[in-house]
């Protein structure tokens, strides 16, 4: 997800892996399937439009589109390339406390610019989305993945 240059870094792991080896790699799906980063990032932006990265950037989504992926590993070499779509609930703490805090951790960087009044949108809205997803096993949301499979 995170090469700057996909088919180069494929190509090094096809010839790493030699004849008849196996990769199985678990991606995300594009934000639109995920609700976790759709909440999640929606309720930080605390009403500003922050642009989406480019469509095969480096970073979280870069696999998402299957077409793309899939013929980045041909290239590569591989064959018998296989993606199962896969949708599981996401769970982010015990509970409402424990994901603010995980969240904050992993995505408050996006605070950052805000002013005393746009924090404290962004920290309600996550908050309700938080207390939203609380639930009998924590807190939990909506996620998305690609299983991809291939053969060298």
């Amino acid at each position: 997800m995170f090469f700057g240059d996909p088919a180069a870094a494929f190509a090094n792991i096809a010839r790493a892996i030699g004849p008849d080896g196996r990769l199985a790699m678990l991606v995300w799906q594009g934000p639109a399937a995920n609700e976790w980063i759709r909440e999640l990032t929606g309720a930080l932006a605390a009403g500003r439009d922050l642009p989406a990265p480019p469509a095969g950037s480096p970073g979280p989504f870069a696999q998402a589109d299957p077409e793309a992926a899939r013929a980045v590993l041909a290239a590569a070499g591989f064959t018998r390339i296989t993606i199962d779509g896969l949708r599981r609930p996401m769970w982010f703490g015990a509970d409402a406390e424990d994901a603010l805090a995980f969240v904050l951790g992993l995505m408050g960087w996006m605070l950052d610019g805000l002013d005393d009044a746009g924090r404290s949108r962004a920290l309600r809205n996550l908050r309700a989305t938080v207390n939203a997803h609380e639930g009998g096993h924590g807190v939990c949301y909506d996620s998305a993945t690609w299983m991809i499979t291939a053969t060298r």
